[in-house]
């Protein structure tokens, strides 16, 4: 039987970040990590898809820790685990409406450590919506990178997604608004509800919107469309130098951008072209973006491609 416990995940800038460990119950070497995606897409808030996940690796010999990163919930006070501030300096401004994405690398390089100091050896990366962005924005970062194998789960295209959904005003007086926030020194100034931002932060709306930010690495909008920056297309992608699987519902509704699934999975693969990368590209017929009703089936293929 799967053992489940609550843990806690250390990042290495010290935010503690709760999480949960499945784990075989012979002992194993081999642990996935599971990166939610935006704010309630937290691992408390989707127990169906987790717990097939989890008893599917598990059964494979894979342990599997998900952890609430800290841009999960929409705003969420962080505690820091350091003795050496001030009681009143210990927190920190979480939340999907304050995060940068570049800062996963912090939560990703605590959570391998955490598992590193239980034994195990051999760790993959899975990434579902923003999560699969920042396996992209970690491979790019990271100066010690442990992980093996990467899962890309039902990858988005944001900023295509916000440009076609603010309009092209809009969507370039956000940008240029929020970042004169952040030149005043308020950063963390919530959008106004004519920005079509509300109730994002002005650093959350810089890193959600620009086209040449760390947060768009999966460009299908550019691709197909119009081109909105001058950052190469897919340059995240093109390093990814591991084997790694894609795999979407075929009935994902956050890929109009890319001309639906079957249209990312072509994009992707002809831009993640590193000479160490070996692709893996699936569909789950009949499933959306978040998997729901399909989960089992999900998690088996997840863990079907890992164990091999």
């Amino acid at each position: 039987m799967t053992k489940l416990g609550l843990v806690s995940v250390k990042t290495t800038d010290k935010l503690l970040l709760p999480g949960l460990l499945y784990e075989p119950p012979q002992r194993s070497k081999a642990a996935a990590v599971w990166l939610h995606g935006m704010g309630d897409n937290g691992i408390f808030y989707n127990p169906s898809r987790l717990n097939a996940l989890g008893s599917s690796l598990t059964r494979k010999g894979i342990a599997l820790l998900a952890f609430n990163n800290r841009g999960a919930h929409g705003s969420k006070s962080l505690r820091i685990d350091d003795e050496t501030l001030a009681k009143d300096s210990r927190h920190y401004q979480g939340g999907t409406y304050y995060e940068k994405i570049a800062d996963c690398v912090m939560d990703i390089d605590g959570a391998s450590s955490f598992l590193k100091e239980l034994g195990y050896e051999t760790l993959y990366l899975l990434g579902h919506s923003s999560g699969a962005n920042k396996i992209c924005a970690y491979q790019a970062r990271a100066t010690q990178n442990p992980f093996s194998k990467y899962v890309l789960v039902g990858a988005a295209d944001d900023v295509g997604l916000h440009f076609m959904r603010l309009g092209k005003t809009k969507f370039w007086q956000a940008l240029t608004d929020a970042r004169q926030w952040i030149e005043r020194g308020k950063p963390q100034k919530v959008m106004p509800a004519i920005s079509g931002m509300h109730p994002f932060s002005a650093q959350s709306t810089v890193d959600l919107l620009d086209p040449d930010g760390a947060y768009n690495t999966f460009p299908y909008y550019e691709t197909r469309v119009v081109r909105l920056g001058k950052k190469p297309l897919f340059e995240e992608v093109r390093q990814i130098d591991k084997p790694t699987l894609v795999i979407f519902g075929d009935q994902d509704e956050y890929l109009e951008t890319a001309d639906g699934p079957a249209g990312a999975c072509g994009l992707i693969q002809s831009y993640g072209s590193h000479k160490k990368a070996t692709w893996s590209f699936e569909l789950v017929a009949g499933a959306d973006h978040g998997f729901h009703n399909h989960e089992a089936e999900f998690a088996d293929r997840v863990a079907t491609w890992l164990a091999r």
